[in-house]
């Protein structure tokens, strides 16, 4: 066990600069996670000797242990770790594994307490067993970061691609040949992959609990701040009014017969004076500075820095002029708002606006999801290559990184609460639209 514990865990602690036994104070129930991967690891393996801790446990105390225990770790002896992506979570009950490794279709897994837990396409490295008949989890789940679990994937890979090349330089044929067609073999390039693994996410998981915060800026460079300007109507002033002030002004485009209006970053040199189905077009791309949202007693502006803040607030000065009061500002700071998403295990309810019940307010926050999103599509993601999805999708490659993208996109949703509007948004209609349907599985 001492040595399957220095396979997984010592090179991750040694690369961070950590005491293994300091492990636990660093990343807290982590740790024993990764003591649980080291432990199941050990299970499998069978050393020199032909011993195998598994199996020597079953001959002196397995007349100790139920028929499911004896079942269950019979079936982890025989096992090896891979990567799975989760889909169709049945919390309670089970969830559809797919091996982003092995490939084929996704296995329905049985699983009571992770399925509380897990969201549509996480990922996560783990054995998936067969006891009695029935399909479930060992004890030890790594949850991976999608970007992780690609580096995985690329490892594993690369690794069976170079196996006749590491093979040639081995004098002895029998070995050669061996190792040649095993590292060929996904079983069994799985079966020695476990401690790299476990490394590769212990070392992720340490980064990020030493990492400081980032400095987080918008395309523009400025310092990242959630702000809306809240500009309340002047009495005797109509909706109407205010729509027709905002028609004319440049970079500002509405978006939904005056209730909804998105602000461009300025135009650049000669795309000025076209038509409004050209500038329809052509704001493909474009980069979003905010966005505007006219109600029946006043107008919302939301940026996302207080530079943006103070342009637009020149900007509609002169243009609201006689129409609104001056602009009360609520700021958001990216510290305020990860705390707010990730602090309160009991949130308060949400209150909503008078008049308005929760389906109301649902199929508003959806329409305007369905906007934005409209939109994205049209905009340049640093997540692929900064281009637009729809640039993106005409290459293979491009394809799985939209797909990927989206995936994302579904799996931040589903881990807000269950009364969050935002929770049960349907993005099928992007899948549709990009014609990636086939990669939603």
């Amino acid at each position: 066990m001492a040595e399957m514990v220095e396979r997984h865990i010592r090179r991750a602690c040694d690369l961070n600069d950590i005491d293994i036994y300091d492990l636990p104070d660093v990343i807290g129930e982590h740790a024993m996670v990764a003591m649980d991967c080291a432990f199941e690891d050990c299970c499998t393996a069978t050393w020199e000797d032909g011993s195998n801790l598994a199996n020597d446990y079953l001959k002196r105390r397995g007349w100790k242990e139920t028929v499911i225990n004896r079942s269950y770790i019979e079936a982890l002896r025989d096992s090896v770790v891979s990567l799975y992506e989760v889909s169709d979570v049945r919390p309670g009950e089970s969830f559809l594994a797919r091996d982003l490794f092995r490939g084929g279709d996704p296995i329905r897994v049985t699983e009571r307490t992770a399925t509380k837990t897990l969201v549509q396409w996480d990922v996560i490295a783990t054995r998936i067993i067969t006891v009695r008949g029935v399909v479930q989890m060992a004890a030890a789940v790594l949850a991976v970061e999608r970007e992780l679990a690609d580096e995985m994937l690329a490892l594993m890979r690369r690794t069976q691609s170079r196996a006749p090349e590491a093979a040639a330089e081995i004098a002895d044929p029998e070995f050669r040949t061996r190792l040649e067609t095993e590292l060929v073999n996904d079983e069994t390039l799985l079966s020695i992959a476990a401690p790299a693994i476990t490394t590769l996410w212990l070392n992720d998981t340490i980064r990020r609990y030493h990492a400081p915060l980032p400095e987080l800026a918008n395309t523009d460079g400025e310092k990242l701040e959630f702000m809306t300007l809240h500009y309340r109507l002047l009495p005797g002033i109509t909706v109407a009014k205010v729509a027709e002030a905002l028609a004319g002004t440049p970079d500002i485009r509405d978006e939904d017969d005056g209730k909804h209006w998105i602000w461009f970053a300025p135009e650049k040199p000669g795309r000025k004076g076209r038509t409004s189905a050209q500038a329809d077009h052509e704001d493909t791309g474009r980069t979003i500075y905010g966005h505007l949202t006219l109600g029946p007693s006043k107008l919302e502006v939301m940026v996302n820095s207080e530079d943006r803040a103070t342009r637009i607030r020149n900007i509609l000065a002169p243009i609201l002029d006689g129409l609104v009061q001056p602009p009360l500002t609520e700021r958001i700071t990216p510290e305020q708002a990860m705390a707010e998403r990730g602090g309160a295990r009991a949130p308060a309810p949400r209150s909503l606006p008078e008049g308005m019940s929760p389906e109301d307010m649902r199929e508003a926050v959806h329409q305007f999801l369905d906007r934005q999103y409209r939109n994205v599509l049209r905009q340049k993601v640093p997540a692929l290559g900064d281009k637009t999805p729809r640039q993106a999708v005409r290459s293979a490659k491009g394809r799985q990184a939209v797909a990927n993208w989206l995936k994302g996109l579904e799996q931040n949703n589903a881990r807000l609460p269950t009364d969050d509007p935002m929770h049960d948004y349907d993005f099928s209609w992007m899948w549709e639209e990009l014609g990636i349907t086939d990669l939603r599985s």
